[in-house]
């Protein structure tokens, strides 16, 4: 018993002020609220246009793009700008079939109650509806993983070593001269490289 009290501590001593680790906060399905392992729903934050939105965004590992959906209410008065800001591009779905991207930079994107990103160029789509995808674009740029919880079906997203990962995407940024994060650029950067 005491081994599971510590290793509960240790594990919240880890989860934050350190920048060693952060949990993609769990939430329930938009829809029924429930939980399950095959499906892990986090909260994301973020400012468009000085307005503080927050949307539920499925954590998908298959998902190539962060993709959030005009449909949904929170971003639905914002939908006709962020169409005519013509920085359109297109993705595949897991079913081969063609969706409409939006490019568009937002302010304040957080990740976890731990990880901001003050600018951070997203996608968003009409042809997703009301959903929201927190994909690889984003997560592959960290060290995440995904723990199990001990007697449980259900698990918890975390994002390791942060603190050092976001130095090195401020430098990058800096040395492309831009002012905020485009992921696809970077992941661009790290194809080159490799």
């Amino acid at each position: 018993m005491k081994l599971i009290q510590y290793m509960q501590r240790e594990n919240k001593m880890e989860s934050t002020t350190q920048g060693i680790r952060s949990e993609m906060e769990k939430t329930g399905e938009p829809k029924s609220g429930s939980f399950n392992r095959r499906s892990y729903y986090t909260n994301i934050r973020l400012c468009l246009d000085k307005k503080k939105i927050q949307l539920k965004a499925k954590v998908d590992t298959g998902a190539t793009h962060t993709i959030l959906g005009l449909r949904n209410n929170a971003l639905k008065p914002f939908a006709n700008k962020i169409i005519l800001n013509n920085n359109q591009s297109g993705a595949l779905t897991a079913s081969d079939e063609e969706i409409k991207l939006y490019g568009y930079i937002v302010t304040d994107f957080w990740i976890t109650q731990d990880i901001l990103i003050p600018k951070i160029k997203l996608y968003f789509s009409e042809d997703i509806g009301e959903k929201a995808v927190f994909g690889m674009d984003i997560l592959s740029l960290f060290d995440f993983q995904y723990l199990r919880e001990k007697g449980s079906s259900n698990g918890t997203f975390w994002i390791n070593n942060y603190t050092s990962t976001l130095d090195a995407l401020k430098k990058r940024m800096l040395n492309k001269d831009i002012d905020y994060l485009d992921p696809e650029l970077i992941l661009d950067i790290d194809d080159i490289l490799l």
